[in-house]
């Protein structure tokens, strides 16, 4: 028996046979894709079994809110958008008597860092549920005064003694989904009460409003550093994953989009100013009475220089004009506040910039 050796060249051509045959094959099922037609289901004929099928790729409807079925459309490259806009990556707010922590990354990757800053401050958690977002601690026996002392005295124990403690207080951390995609915000409040007071250990009448303003701010603050040191470690919560409801949401139209806000008027109102602010996008004037800013927004001029450009450009800017001077209009309708964009007061502006300018607002929220 003669066995014979195939050169070099004859499996080099036995290669490029098999490997392209195999590319026109898939280059030709691409090609089908596009002319794919929808095709009627299998039909069973009475008599035998009706098993249940299930469309593998089911292909959902389109709801067209844009108008732009059946238009020729040239998609260029998405324009990226910042989620910097000068905003640190974690940030005190506060609006009227509120506080909170706003934070550029997921509640799942902040839970389990407020777990580990209340351990190290001796605030001993009673509840945790990370699915709603909610730490309780135990009634902590304190003492009153300064609120920086009181903090400190509950994180060494000193606070603990018959001799100075007059109070038994109990904290709630509430973390939420912030405006911003990808985004958490932070909230805390404080009760107390006398020391010999009755209370349930599993209990507290949360009314939305701290007993000592100064402590939860003192508490706040410490746990916005404790973050900010933390903030890049690489651990998640996976129960924490569920926290994911919207606060903002964009909803495209074809004449009149829309930014709700799931938050009341004077948050809203804050916001969206914060959010042009962050944009870079010019207030020419505002009017709360009406709920209107007055905006110049022109989407060929560069919202975010480099340094070269601004030092060049110096006070130079674009000519203006009244084409891209629009209005930005808040709506409050039961618990959300609609904002909207006008040409003037009656007209609705163009669909698309109107859309691009809120979805720029609804990014730059915090």
């Amino acid at each position: 028996m003669i066995i014979r050796k195939k050169g070099p060249l004859a499996l080099l051509l036995l290669a490029i046979t098999v490997s392209g045959c195999s590319w026109i094959e898939n280059f030709d099922r691409r090609q089908r894709y596009l002319v794919a037609e929808v095709q009627p289901g299998v039909t069973i004929p009475d008599g035998l079994d009706q098993p249940p099928f299930v469309d593998a790729l089911d292909i959902p409807e389109v709801i067209d809110s844009r108008g732009i079925a059946g238009k020729p459309l040239d998609v260029g490259l998405p324009e990226a958008i910042s989620t910097t806009f000068g905003v640190e990556q974690i940030v005190l707010k506060r609006l009227g008597e509120s506080r909170w922590i706003f934070l550029d990354v997921p509640p799942s990757s902040v839970w389990p860092k407020i777990l580990r800053f209340m351990e190290q401050s001796n605030l001993n958690i009673q509840r945790a549920d990370p699915s709603r977002g909610i730490i309780e601690t135990i009634w902590i026996t304190s003492m009153e005064g300064d609120p920086e002392k009181v903090f400190e005295g509950l994180v060494t124990g000193s606070g603990w003694t018959k001799a100075e403690a007059t109070i038994q207080s109990k904290f709630k951390i509430t973390i939420e989904p912030g405006i911003r995609s990808g985004s958490s915000e932070v909230y805390l409040e404080q009760t107390q009460l006398p020391l010999n007071s009755p209370v349930r250990p599993d209990f507290a009448n949360w009314d939305g409003v701290s007993d000592d303003q100064g402590l939860e701010n003192e508490v706040l603050t410490k746990l916005a550093y404790a973050l900010g040191e933390t903030i890049n470690d690489p651990v998640f919560s996976i129960g924490a994953t569920a926290l994911q409801g919207k606060k903002a949401e964009l909803v495209p139209d074809r004449v009149r989009p829309v930014l709700m806000y799931k938050l009341g008027f004077d948050r809203a109102w804050a916001t969206v100013g914060g959010a042009l602010k962050n944009a870079r996008i010019q207030v020419e004037d505002l009017d709360r009475s009406s709920q209107t800013y007055y905006v110049y927004y022109d989407e060929s001029i560069d919202r975010d220089p480099g340094f070269f450009s601004r030092l060049f450009s110096g006070d130079k800017e674009k000519e203006k004009d009244d084409q891209h001077r629009l209005l930005v209009h808040l709506d409050t309708k039961k618990d959300e506040v609609l904002v909207t964009v006008l040409k003037d007061t009656s007209t609705p502006a163009d669909s698309q910039i109107a859309e691009r300018l809120l979805s720029i607002i609804k990014e730059s929220s915090t």
